[in-house]
Order: structure tokens, then sequence, then C-alpha cells
């Protein structure tokens, strides 16, 4: 039974892909699990065509299939990269590990990832390269972390965000709309091969729907 969800941010995977290994292992303690990976790097495949939002929004989905079937087959994952809510479900029935990317366009992988803890009934584990959530830019001076956040809080800190496709920053507005609805335990946290192995010891950031 699958009981936590990691969302792996692409920027996060695709800078530490020499370190497929040790993710891997660091994830795999926590078997059965579910991650979901972002583009990272990929994402230049997106911004060099001239298309509409949803036909890069398919080449961003692509991205993210190729970077979870890489970590998917370090990690002897279930073989089939789940392309639907459904599939999900099915694999999640196996008892092996799923590793995936998007589902549908216009859907940041912190959305796809949320919806896989919804279906599932478990944890979320949103995974960066800052150590959780600031009131404001951690570039900033005046920037606090925050051990814990409202959704409604976060609402405001990341409202200014873009949907364009490949430009979601922190966590968009959909993924916090499905764990608030479903009230999904979640955490922020740094992509430090520490915290994937102890997530609940993380030092991150809790957001409370």
């Amino acid at each position: 039974m699958v009981t936590k969800v990691f969302a792996v941010g692409g920027s996060i995977y695709t800078s530490k892909l020499e370190k497929t290994p040790e993710i891997s292992e660091a994830i795999q303690k926590h078997s059965p699990v579910a991650v979901v990976v972002g583009a990272g790097k990929l994402k230049e495949n997106i911004n060099a065509v001239q298309a509409s939002e949803a036909d890069k929004d398919l080449i961003g989905i692509q991205a993210t299939r190729l970077n979870a079937k890489t970590l998917g087959t370090q990690m002897k994952a279930h073989p089939k990269i789940p392309e639907t809510a459904g599939e999900v479900k099915e694999i999640a029935q196996t008892g092996e590990d799923i590793v995936m990317g998007g589902l549908n366009p216009g859907f940041s992988t912190d959305a796809v990832a949320a919806i896989t803890a919804e279906l599932l009934n478990a944890e979320l584990y949103i995974v960066t390269d800052i150590d959780g959530v600031y009131t404001e830019n951690p570039s900033k001076p005046k920037a606090e972390k925050l051990d814990k956040v409202s959704v409604s809080k976060l609402r405001e800190i990341v409202s200014g965000n873009s949907s364009d496709a490949g430009s979601y920053e922190l966590i968009d507005k959909t993924a916090l709309n499905i764990i608030e609805r479903s009230e999904i335990p979640t955490k922020v946290m740094e992509g430090k091969i520490e915290n994937l192995e102890n997530p609940e010891d993380a030092k991150g950031t809790e957001i409370q729907p």
C-alpha cells in the first residue's frame, strides 16, 4: 500500500542525474512509493518551439516521462509509466513502486502528485531546491521561512505565479485546491538525500489544509 507520494522537482532531479542511484535508494526506503518527476532541464524543449500552450504542455509531459523512465528504471519500479489516474490506481494494486511524469495538459507535476496522493490516500512530499516555504522570494532580505502555512496563506504567496507551460514555481493553485479539498498531509522540503530517506524529520514547511 502506497503511503507516500514524492513530487520531485525536475530541476532538482536533472541537476543531480549522476546521483540517480542514491536518490533511488533513498526513496525506496518507503516502498511501495509513488514518485512524480518534473521536466527540469528538458523545459528547453518546451521553449524551443513556437506553438500553443497546449502543444507545449504535451512536449512537457513527454519530458517528465523521460525523467520518470530514467529514475523508474533505476528503482526497478513498475515498468508502466501511468498516463491516466485510472492507471495509477491499477499499478498501486500491484504493490510495486510507481514512477511517473505528467498526466494532463495544464497540470503541473505538483498537481499530478497531489491527485496521486488523493487517489491513494497518501502523504505528499514536495521536493524542491529550497528548504521550505518563505513569506516571499528567499533571495530577499526580509524573507522568512515558515514551519507551517495554511493553504489560504500559501495562495497569497503564490498568487503572482504564471500558469504558462513549464513555468510553475513553488506550488500552483491547482495543487493547493486538491490538497485542501482532501486534507492531504503535505510537506515542502529540500531535495537532500537525507530528507528523502527521512521526510517526516526533514526541516521543511507543513501545508495545513
